[in-house]
């Protein structure tokens, strides 16, 4: 990790000179000086006035004191590694502390490499084409700063017609604390194509600040499935941008799993433009100490015959606190939208804490369904006393039942494998 002498930590001039380090065409440069100049006079989210920061207090962000995760100093200084995934896969690619340090294996029609591999030619041009228009600077200052200091971008193409059996596997490991890091994930599809992205964070046990940004675009009659999995260090703070902006008939699951990390804080939204696109959302959290989970999602029927579901769900122990605002919006162009929202909150202490603030914003009276619900309670008493008369301990009783109630959202991904491997993940956090 390399910091620039002579410049702010985080201004405008920090932002040119690290951008000068990386191999940026001149659309991305251009934007990466436009984000730096909108953040330099943005203000932080205000809390009481933007609802999606209602219970989180936004005026608590401070990038004072972290240091911009610029990874190695030069690019000879990369240190390339063997492959970090075991099981089957299409293609990987992994970074640490913002650099690139394993990148390979592909399938025909497929293409995964990072920003700072894509110096020219035809996968330089789609980065410059996609990059910023799901997930715009302008947003807030988090995304203005993402952009302004964005560093471990990957590209994930998928050519037309082009069905990628096996996942992709996108690793990203932040080691050293003290740091900020923006990294950045693309998706494009081709039409009528298929493929799967398995994207998992981990970071060590220091105090660490992230900014990641997802965008996707799924190309028309595609099918995109997105996986993130957090598993942070316990102070690593992390505020994520995620949005799908859809095409004609295409398809897309996403799903997120929270199993770890002192705050996280994601904006997750599904755009869904094109005729006949449908979104399926589903989000787990198993929080513990004082862990804070907060899901902001937005649902947003644009073009007709469009469909969404969702479902998000948590486990809180301890003084964990979830939070779940949800928007449902059917525009007045969504004709025969079908939309359905639900969040369900397991309390399993008296200190343990449960926001939900689900929202249907419903602008056109032809529509099929748009409904939505949340509840918040404490572990079925009966179906525990139940499992301890069969001579389960009260800790193993509580931990299946705790399994069972997130198992429903891991139920709903297509994927068996995939499904198989989330399945082992909540079981290892639930001891």
């Amino acid at each position: 990790m390399t910091v620039l002498e002579g410049t702010a930590t985080f201004g405008i001039e920090a932002s040119r000179a690290l951008g000068a380090r990386l191999p940026e065409s001149p659309t991305g440069a251009a934007l990466r000086a436009e984000a730096a100049a909108a953040a330099s006079v943005m203000a932080w989210p205000d809390s009481y006035a933007e609802r999606p920061w209602k219970y989180w207090d936004a005026s608590r962000l401070s990038i004072d004191g972290y240091t911009p995760a610029l990874g190695a100093a030069t690019r000879a200084g990369v240190t390339m590694r063997s492959c970090p995934v075991s099981g089957e896969h299409a293609a990987a690619i992994a970074f640490e502390n913002s650099e690139c340090v394993f990148s390979g294996d592909s399938a025909e029609g497929l293409t995964v490499l990072s920003f700072e591999a894509a110096t020219d030619g035809p996968d330089r041009k789609l980065i410059d084409a996609y990059l910023g228009q799901g997930v715009p600077f302008q947003r807030s200052k988090l995304t203005a700063l993402h952009y302004a200091f964005a560093r471990g971008g990957v590209l994930v193409h998928v050519a037309p017609n082009t069905e990628v059996t096996l996942p992709v596997r996108v690793l990203r490991s932040l080691v050293s604390g003290g740091q900020f890091a923006a990294p950045h994930t693309l998706i494009v599809t081709g039409a009528n194509s298929r493929v799967s992205i398995v994207e998992e964070y981990t970071s060590g046990e220091g105090d660490i600040l992230a900014f990641p940004a997802v965008e996707i675009f799924p190309g028309a009659g595609s099918e995109v499935r997105y996986t993130a999995l957090h598993r942070w260090g316990a102070n690593t703070r992390v505020f994520s941008e995620q949005r799908m902006v859809s095409e004609r008939d295409s398809a897309f699951i996403g799903t997120n799993v929270v199993a770890s990390g002192k705050v996280v804080k994601a904006h997750i939204e599904s755009s869904l433009t094109g005729r006949g696109s449908s979104s399926a959302l589903y989000g787990l959290a198993f929080g513990t100490d004082n862990q804070h989970v907060d899901f902001f999602t937005t649902q947003d029927h644009i073009g007709p015959d469009t469909r969404s579901d969702l479902l998000f769900k948590a486990a809180l122990k301890d003084r964990a606190r979830s939070v779940y605002y949800g928007l449902t919006r059917v525009g007045l162009g969504a004709r025969n939208a079908d939309a359905n929202q639900e969040n369900r909150n397991l309390l399993l202490s008296p200190r343990a804490k449960a926001d939900s603030d689900p929202v249907l914003e419903i602008l056109t009276s032809d529509i099929l369904r748009c409904s939505h619900g949340a509840t918040a309670g404490p572990v079925d008493q009966e179906q525990l006393y139940y499992l301890q008369t069969r001579g389960i301990p009260h800790a193993a009783a509580e931990a299946l039942l705790v399994r069972a109630f997130l198992g429903q959202v891991l139920d709903r991904v297509p994927d068996e494998a995939l499904r198989d491997e989330l399945a082992a993940a909540l079981d290892t956090r639930l001891g």
